[in-house]
């Protein structure tokens, strides 16, 4: 029965996830993956599951300044956020804008369900960007281990509500 109850709580749990899309502020950002690009404006993107994503970022002004920042991943208790690759940044910096190439290569395990990949830019410790968009990665769900895993549980749980339901008292 509590394999059960886990099942029915916890696979709605890794497969949820609203779709949307957000920007605030004067900063872009964009990211292509195999001559595709995505931006933040996008409600809702697939994408590989490994790939070289290419990105540039930017946002307005000049001078030298205090900044921070960050690009990570939000995935579903208990784990939490996960900052992508390099994508945190400190210190002072007279740069406005950046490109760079980001190889990735993310677990079968996150095959199906949406993710939502969240960005924000500060300066002088005041937040002046963000944004989020919704993330699913390509891939055959049947690969997936956690789906495969949910299912074989499924089967015994099922299997050992029929073999109570026949047992009989005397």
């Amino acid at each position: 029965m509590l394999v059960a109850t886990a099942i029915i709580v916890f696979v709605p749990v890794l497969a949820a996830g609203a779709a949307r899309a957000t920007t605030t502020g004067p900063c872009t950002a964009t990211g292509t993956i195999n001559g595709k690009t995505y931006t933040a404006t996008q409600e809702s993107v697939v994408i590989p599951r490994q790939a070289a994503v290419r990105w540039r970022g930017a946002v307005n002004g000049s001078g030298k300044r205090v900044i921070n920042g960050k690009i990570y991943l939000q995935l579903p208790a208990p784990f939490g956020k996960v900052v992508i690759g390099n994508g945190k940044w400190d210190g002072p910096s007279s740069r406005y804008a950046n490109t760079g190439v980001y190889k990735y290569d993310f677990p079968s395990a996150l095959i199906g369900p949406k993710f939502v990949l969240n960005g924000s830019h500060a300066e002088k410790g005041t937040v002046v960007c963000t944004g989020a968009v919704t993330v699913q990665f390509e891939g055959s769900k049947a690969r997936n281990p956690l789906l495969i895993a949910s299912l074989v549980l499924t089967f015994f749980a099922i299997l050992n509500v029929g073999l109570i339901m026949r047992v009989r008292t005397r």
